[in-house]
């Protein structure tokens, strides 16, 4: 095997254009691996980690857009960066061009559209706050799915959007569904009387998809951004989506999902979540304060799902746990969490506890610089779980798989490779893996949550109900509980 790169300085790309090169050049004869990403620091050590980080791109810096690929020998190597030069360089022909002249800005698209009231930003993150800040003057709500939009960007925004009883949501938010459309990486869950807002975008994608297995359904998910509760921004987004659910007749239970906030915005936002009148669950990760009167203050996503249920009257059913696999007692070891959702990371990350464990959030900012987000393109972390494998520390891999509408479309069948290949390396030196899985999709998701879940099982994989479930059945693997 060889390992050939080549770098192109201070390229940018868009992020599906460069999935799709990757995707054509691992189809090639001969390559075994490909990655086209821009060489950030997290990127190279990523690329390095598995092996295949070009000795020859030693000089590339972070505005430069790098080409590795790993082929039985030179001729397919070399043939397969020719191939990405003239992929990289193909403009669409005429007949593929789309009828109707593309938009060239917000505003000209607001005038082509003039009922619309709604505006999704998804462009490189510098201009970004330039998108929104025009969505807002045509009186647009606004789902920022860019990141690398500056906090006081942000704050300006959301102070901007706050006087003008309008939603900013976002930058780096990844879910919402509103009025039954989704946006985003949003899972196809049934409409109900639960309304959610969140400061997570995996997290509202695990307690969504909770919701319909547990048989009942969503009125609205609002997402916020991550940074939302954080002490600059001061909520602002989360109390405005709190105002508007308070009047939504359709709305019954209102749940608050976020990854750790800032504890007096934490309070404010209690405080006016309490204030509505309806019955509150918030999971705030990591927060040791006192729920206000009218709030229930659950621990994690799974009990979030849970106790919205039980507001509602009827007793909330048990998820099955699945059967821990019986297998020798051996030294117990590490876990090692992959994950493309930052939210289930540090939820599972907080579950597993301290130890020899090691987790990584690939959704991460630092990871998604110049490359797709890995819901979309899980090539990066694959690399990681397939390295695992040369661990001696590693006991279990752990991983989430998360389906929806706008992510890869056989996310389970993607990792499984990796998993094989981390199994074949770890044999070779004597030892063994076990994995587990959290599938956060439903029935109705164009991946097809029996079909994710199947994949992963036959891998020999446990797969759990909730992402809380399979942190805690990891830890207990990773224990040495596996020979009871």
């Amino acid at each position: 095997m060889v390992v050939l790169g080549k770098v192109w300085s201070g390229a940018y790309v868009d992020s599906i254009r460069l999935m799709q090169v990757a995707d054509a050049l691992r189809r090639l004869p001969g390559v075994s691996a490909v990655e086209l990403l821009m060489a950030t620091e997290a990127n190279r050590r990523a690329l390095a980690g598995s092996g295949l980080w070009p000795s020859d791109c030693h000089a590339a810096g972070v505005t430069d857009l790098v080409l590795a690929v790993r082929a039985a020998g030179e001729a397919p190597a070399h043939a397969a960066l020719e191939a990405a030069e003239r992929l990289l360089a193909e403009r669409p022909r005429p007949d593929e061009a789309p009828v109707d002249e593309p938009c060239r800005s917000i505003r000209s698209a607001i005038r082509r559209e003039p009922g619309a009231r709604f505006t999704i930003v998804s462009v490189p993150g510098p201009y970004a706050a330039n998108e929104a800040h025009q969505a807002l003057a045509a009186g647009h709500h606004v789902f920022i799915f860019s990141d690398g939009v500056t906090l006081e960007e942000e704050v300006r925004l959301k102070r901007r959007a706050a006087s003008a009883g309008l939603l900013v949501m976002g930058p780096e938010c990844g879910t919402a569904i509103l009025d039954g459309v989704g946006i985003g990486f949003a899972n196809r869950v049934r409409r109900g009387p639960i309304g959610l807002v969140g400061a997570s975008g995996t997290g509202l994608q695990e307690v969504t998809c909770l919701l319909h297995r547990l048989g009942t359904g969503v009125s609205q998910a609002i997402g916020t951004g991550g940074r939302d509760l954080e002490a600059m921004v001061g909520g602002l987004t989360t109390l405005e989506a709190l105002r508007r659910l308070a009047l939504d007749p359709d709305t019954r239970v209102l749940a608050l999902v976020s990854k750790p906030a800032s504890p007096r915005v934490a309070e404010r936002v209690l405080a006016a979540a309490g204030a509505t009148g309806k019955p509150v669950v918030a999971c705030l990760l990591g927060w040791q304060g006192a729920a206000p009167a009218g709030v229930r203050s659950v621990e994690t996503l799974e009990a979030t799902a849970l106790a919205c249920l039980e507001a509602l009257g009827p007793p909330a059913p048990k998820l099955e746990r699945p059967a821990i696999p019986s297998r020798p007692r051996r030294r117990a070891g590490g876990v090692r969490g992959f994950y493309t959702g930052g939210s289930l990371c540090e939820e599972a990350r907080g579950l597993v506890g301290p130890g020899p464990h090691r987790f990584v959030d690939f959704g991460d900012a630092e990871y998604t610089r110049g490359r797709p987000h890995p819901m979309i393109d899980p090539a990066l972390r694959s690399a990681a779980v397939a390295a695992a494998g040369d661990d001696p520390e590693a006991a279990v891999i752990l991983v989430d798989v998360v389906l929806g509408e706008c992510a890869h479309p056989d996310p389970a069948g993607a990792v499984a490779e990796a998993v094989r290949e981390a199994r074949r390396r770890a044999a070779r030196a004597g030892r063994t893996l076990d994995v587990v899985a959290r599938v956060v999709g439903t029935d109705g998701d164009p991946q097809g949550l029996v079909v994710q879940e199947r994949t992963l099982a036959a891998l020999d994989a446990v797969v759990c109900a909730s992402n809380r479930m399979a942190a805690e059945v990891a830890r207990e693997l990773a224990e040495g509980a596996g020979g009871r």
